[in-house]
């Protein structure tokens, strides 16, 4: 697995099932050494990374303020923590993408945020 590649295919994925699936693998690959770095590969411009159509992303400004003490304002954490952890995925597969020829190490730290991100 080649991967600057592999970082792109998840990045630009907009099925967040699909994306968490493709991180995981990627981050398997890493852990088990299986994954290649080819600095030939082109550095693609990324213009915003795969998000699903649905639903319509909206300021917080225009969202109703819940109590968290109520199972409607639990289930928005839980829907906003769902947002941080899709978002952390999509920056952790970003700086792969974007920056070459850093050490080795740099690409595993990036596990470091995404890994616990994507896992089921």
């Amino acid at each position: 697995m080649e991967l600057f590649a592999a970082c792109l295919e998840a990045l630009n994925e907009p099925d967040p099932a699909r994306k968490c699936a493709l991180a995981e693998s990627l981050y398997q690959a890493w852990r088990a050494e299986e994954t290649d770095i080819d600095e030939a590969v082109p550095v693609l411009p990324i213009a915003e990374p795969g998000r699903p159509a649905k639903p319509v992303l909206v300021p917080p400004q225009q969202v109703p303020q819940r109590k968290i003490t109520s199972a409607i304002g639990r289930a928005a954490l839980l829907h906003a923590i769902a947002h941080i952890e899709f978002n952390a995925i999509n920056l952790a597969l970003d700086a792969a993408c974007r920056f070459r020829g850093m050490p080795r190490d740099y690409y595993g730290v990036m596990w470091n945020s995404s890994p616990e991100s994507s896992s089921p």
